[in-house]
Formats: structure tokens, C-alpha cells, sequence
């Protein structure tokens, strides 16, 4: 039976990505709204993720030293001033001061959820444990934005800002339920160290060559839904929102899969060359339907590379560190979404909404030479292999 901190855990990240996915994707568009060029909506939306290079390691780092109480709470109270902020903000400045705020706080959120997990899960089931987490998290963002794209359709974006602003705060009472946890204390050099190790190098340089089209999907998506395929709100919506049921239900499979034995290099070049082909594929697309099909290809790939990736994670560093190297790579990763967002934002607004996602996807594919060259460094084993 699942205990208290591992059911909170769950339940407190698929609440949280729900109310976030109301409107985190249609960002964008609340900006263009406002009068602003695509450079400054990128630069926006770099402010938010950017926070997690300054702020990662360190709220990993308390994870592993206090736990997951105070952080979640802090992060989550970020978040409702975030909300609170997009309603009553006006100018550049305010917006800039906002969205910090905003990228700090769902920094803390995830990092902490995705750390407590990783110090709970059972290394025994591992990639069922992992698919069943990524499972939970990705269907509730899916929920999420389908349920704000029809609200939407109903409400301004001030509205909907201020009922996620309240439902975050009603969230804070989950977090103050949870359970101190074992805490362990390590010096900075053990952190230093595993930073240093060639394997783990190896790993970032793929988990950047990839996740650079975070920043493409935040920056281009659902511009290039509205403009290049004529999707209503509502209909781009459902339009993200489908394949992410299909994401999640990917993440369970290949999780499975990773338990009967698939090799972690097999599996990375399975994700890759899905994720980066249908990224391409789908920016070259014209049709709805063509375009749909080509970014479940896409989803497909993510799926597995969501496989990779934990389990990389889990099994490059000791658990009791988990916290400090998990934000680490989190670092890695938002870096690569950052850049991205500015890049692609920039190169939409200048070039049109499709070539991001060209662009984006031949990036990823560019991770697979890499991965090939040096294969013994990508070879994660499972416990009890």
C-alpha cells in the first residue's frame, strides 16, 4: 500500500501540473495579446525557465538536507503571486519581476516532486515505477490543457488566472501534510564530483541536444497551431491535449519495456529518432490531421526518451544525493529549453512558426552520432541485472 509522502507526492504534481497546464501553453498568446513583439515574449519566457540555471541545484540541495515540506510549500506560494502578479501586472518591467517569480516557484515544485520520487520509487520495478509517475503527470497535463482551452472559450485569461492563483493556495494544504523525511547531509565536493565524471557529462550533452525543443514547443506551438493551421483556442487545445494522453500512456509502455530488459541505448535511439522526426515532419505538414498524426510520432519518441532520461538519472548518482543531482540535470535541461525559447521565439516572429520546429527536431536528431560514438557510457544497468 502506497504510504502517505509517496501518495502526496503524486497527487500534489498532477494537481499542480494541471492547474499550471491551464494556461502555460497559451502563454504565448496572452502576450501577443498585450502588444508585445515575439523577442520580448521570448524573453519572458526565458526569464521563467532561466531561474532554474541560478536556482536548481540549490533547491535540490535543500531537498537533500531539510526535505520536501518547506520547499513545496514555498514553491507553490511563488506560484499563486505568479498568478496574482499576470492578473494585476502591467509593463514590461512588472511582467519581468513576475515571471521570475513564476520560473522560481514551479522550479521548486518540480524539482522537489521529482526528487522525492526518486528517493522513494522502487528500484526493484523501475521502469514501471518511473511509466506509472510520468504517467500521472503527463495524463493530468493533459487534463489541464483541455480544460483550459474550453475555459478559455468561456473566460479572459485574468479570470483564469485568478481561479489557478486560488487553486494553488488550496493545494498548499497537501504539502503542509507531508511527512519529514530522512534527511542526509553530503559535502559539495561529493556533488562535485559526480558532476565531473565522464558519464555524466556524456549525458548532459544528449539531454541538451534534445530538450532544446522545450523551447520551441513553449515559444511555437501554439502560435503555429493558431496561425499556420487556423486552429481556434479551443481546438488547439484538444489539439495539444490529445497527444499528451498518448505521452503518458507511451511513458507506461516503454517503463514496462525497461523492466523486461531494453537496453538504455536501444532505447534512446527508439526516442530520438521518433521525438526528431516528428517534430520535422510535423512542422512541414500543412493539414490538421497529417499534422496530429506526425506529433503523435513525436510523443512517441518523448515517451521513451522520459524512460531514458529518469533512469539515467537514477542510476548515474547515490540516492541520498538525489536531490542536489536531479536538480543538476534539471539545470541541463532548462538550459537547453531556455535558449530554445529565445531562439525559436525570435526565429518564428521572424522566419513564421514552422521552421522552429525543423530546426528543433534536427537538433535532436543531432544527439544520435553522439550516443553511437560513445556507447559504453550510455549503458545504464537496473538493479539486479
Amino acid at each position: 500500500m502506497m504510504d502517505r509522502n509517496r501518495f502526496l507526492n503524486y497527487f500534489i504534481y498532477a494537481c499542480f501540473t494541471c492547474i499550471n497546464s491551464f494556461t502555460s501553453f497559451f502563454l504565448p498568446i496572452f502576450l501577443m495579446g498585450l502588444g508585445l513583439s515575439g523577442s520580448r515574449i521570448g524573453m519572458l519566457l526565458m526569464v521563467f525557465t532561466v531561474t532554474a540555471l541560478l536556482s536548481s541545484f540549490a533547491i535540490g540541495l535543500l531537498e537533500d538536507r531539510f526535505g520536501a515540506k518547506g520547499n513545496t510549500v514555498c514553491g507553490l506560494l511563488l506560484m499563486a503571486i505568479f498568478y496574482a502578479g499576470l492578473v494585476a501586472g502591467r509593463g514590461i518591467l512588472v511582467l519581468i519581476l513576475v515571471f521570475f517569480l513564476g520560473g522560481l516557484g514551479s522550479n521548486i515544485v518540480r524539482i522537489t516532486m521529482n526528487a522525492l520520487f526518486l528517493k522513494s520509487h522502487d528500484s526493484d520495478r523501475q521502469g514501471r515505477e518511473i511509466g506509472s509517475f510520468n504517467f500521472v503527470y503527463q495524463f493530468f497535463m493533459g487534463c489541464g490543457i483541455i480544460v483550459g482551452s474550453l475555459l478559455l472559450t468561456r473566460m479572459e485569461f485574468r479570470a483564469l488566472f485568478s481561479v489557478s492563483a486560488v487553486l494553488i493556495l488550496l493545494l498548499i494544504g497537501c504539502a503542509l501534510s507531508l511527512r519529514p523525511s530522512l534527511i542526509h547531509v553530503a559535502a559539495l565536493a561529493h556533488y562535485v564530483r559526480d558532476l565531473a565524471h565522464k558519464r555524466v557529462l556524456l549525458f548532459s550533452v544528449a539531454l541538451v541536444l534534445f530538450y532544446l525543443h522545450w523551447g520551441a514547443e513553449i515559444a511555437c506551438y501554439a502560435p503555429f497551431l493558431k496561425k499556420n493551421l487556423g486552429l481556434s483556442t479551443s481546438g488547439a487545445g484538444l489539439f495539444m491535449g490529445l497527444p499528451i494522453f498518448f505521452l503518458a500512456c507511451g511513458t507506461f509502455y516503454f517503463g514496462l519495456r525497461r523492466d523486461r530488459g531494453e537496453s538504455s541505448i536501444r532505447l534512446a535511439i527508439i526516442a530520438i529518432l521518433f521525438s526528431g522526426a516528428g517534430l520535422i515532419l510535423f512542422g512541414i505538414a500543412r493539414h490538421t490531421l497529417v499534422s496530429f498524426l506526425f506529433r503523435l510520432v513525436h510523443e512517441t519518441g518523448d515517451a521513451a526518451f522520459v524512460i531514458f532520461t529518469y533512469v539515467g538519472i537514477a542510476q548515474l548518482f547515490p540516492r541520498e544525493r538525489l536531490g542536489g543531482m536531479s536538480g543538476s540535470m534539471y539545470v541541463v535541461m532548462i538550459s537547453a529549453q531556455s535558449a530554445g525559447s529565445w531562439l525559436f521565439s525570435w526565429m518564428g516572429g521572424e522566419y513564421g512558426y514552422a521552421l522552429p520546429h525543423i530546426v528543433a527536431g534536427l537538433c535532436s536528431l543531432s544527439a544520435i552520432p553522439l550516443i553511437l560514438r560513445a556507447q559504453a557510457h550510455y549503458r545504464f544497468v537496473i538493479p539486479g541485472e
